[in-house]
């Protein structure tokens, strides 16, 4: 096979896991808001696959730098591939980590809906605009994408406070579900990752958005 053909699947394969994850990550904020354990159970068992893909990127890539000498823009993607793949399954195990919440907890399903719409959608739609900068692998929309991290940080603070207030009126804090609400924080921390390396691959340039 031709590297032109190499990084072309590369790159397909790349965009295929991201897809995975953004749907791993939207079926467990769904199944967090309703307390569908079954849907829970699918998320779970879809990990499988989040890893398969995690796996079979940083395979193709060595082989292709242990084979095929690229240089340039098409070393930059498969180093920056990797690191890719790295933050998506990261991304896919706190899609996992939530859907094991769900299974075992007893959290009445009405408590924190909104918050956790409001932190669920937020963070879609930003994995959305990194998803299409790593289509476009366009440096403008990837550091347009890793400001939006700002607006998943402070809807994350709004609800700390709130359970802050919940623990002062009733003497209790759940500690569990804002772990878990902190998953999506973080998953939002490795979508801000992926900019970077967005950069990397487009531009050669090492940027640290924190």
């Amino acid at each position: 096979m031709r590297i032109e053909d190499k990084m072309i699947d590369f790159e397909s394969e790349l965009l295929e896991m991201a897809s995975r994850v953004r749907k791993s990550m939207s079926q467990a904020i769904e199944a967090l808001n309703t307390h569908d354990k079954e849907l829970a159970l699918h998320v779970i068992e879809r990990d499988d696959q989040v890893n398969y893909y995690d796996e079979s990127i940083n395979d193709s890539a060595i082989q292709t730098l242990s084979l095929m000498q690229p240089v340039a823009r098409d070393l930059r993607l498969l180093v920056g591939g990797i690191k890719i793949a790295t933050d998506l399954e990261r991304i896919g195990d706190y899609a996992k980590n939530i859907g094991r919440f769900v299974i075992k907890s007893n959290v009445d399903k009405e408590f924190l809906n909104e918050e956790i719409t409001e932190l669920g959608n937020i963070f879609l739609e930003n994995f959305d605009s990194v998803i299409e900068a790593l289509k476009a692998l366009n440096v403008k929309q990837a550091y347009a994408a890793a400001e939006l991290d700002d607006n998943l940080d402070e809807a994350f603070a709004k609800v700390m406070m709130k359970f802050v207030d919940i623990a002062e009126k009733e003497g209790r804090f759940p500690i569990e579900t804002t772990g878990i609400l902190r998953n999506i924080e973080r998953a939002g921390d490795h979508a801000k990752n992926i900019c970077e390396q967005i950069i990397y691959i487009a531009k050669g340039q090492h940027v640290d958005f924190g």
